[in-house]
């Protein structure tokens, strides 16, 4: 189609064009966001594992819980059956996996002191009332309602969604690691 010049005016813009270029338009913006978010994405998950690295590296209480359990010395084959050497294995095992377990509840729970007094020391020092079980609660009942969203929404969303909370998420933990040592050096936690 020519465009000519009437009476000394450029010709009208056309529908079928503004739709073209709208179209053009969100085609840009849905690849550029996609790209974002998955940038975001792969940086929050980088950071994520390398906090997780760092941690597991540099706490004692971690590296204690995942050596490996100390050898079962083996019973001499003439002093038992063969039945009680299964059961004597089973045994020592069970009482190691029990031991392992012990240990991870007490750094748990020792983690979990440890964040609800960081929790309640910030609010402290901004003057609000943070409650460490409100915000567990609410945090669990964020991620159930996240949860459910993304299982009954189509694919392609809920990776899109579940890319951007893993970048919350990161940032969040990033942001918390800093406010614990700015509230550590500021004499709020111990």
């Amino acid at each position: 189609m020519s465009a000519t010049v009437t009476n000394g005016k450029p010709p009208r813009k056309q529908l079928a064009d503004q739709l073209d270029r709208l179209d053009q338009l969100i085609d840009t913006l849905g690849e550029g966001l996609n790209g974002a978010v998955a940038d975001a994405a792969r940086e929050g998950v980088r950071l994520a594992v390398k906090e997780v690295v760092v941690e597991l590296m540099t706490n004692p209480e971690l590296r204690a819980l995942l050596a490996p359990p100390a050898p079962v010395p083996a019973p001499t084959p003439a002093s038992k059956g063969a039945w009680s050497r299964i059961k004597s294995a089973a045994s020592a095992c069970a009482a190691s996996a029990t031991d392992v377990a012990e240990r991870a509840k007490a750094a748990t729970a020792k983690r979990w002191a440890s964040a609800g007094e960081a929790v309640a020391a910030i609010g402290r020092a901004t003057g609000e009332g943070l409650s460490p079980k409100r915000v567990a609660a609410v945090g669990v009942g964020v991620g159930l309602a996240a949860g459910a969203a993304n299982f009954f929404a189509p694919q392609a969303v809920a990776a899109i969604v579940g890319g951007a909370t893993a970048a919350v998420a990161a940032v969040c933990a990033q942001v918390g690691a800093w406010l614990a040592r700015a509230a550590r050096r500021a004499g709020l936690l111990s």
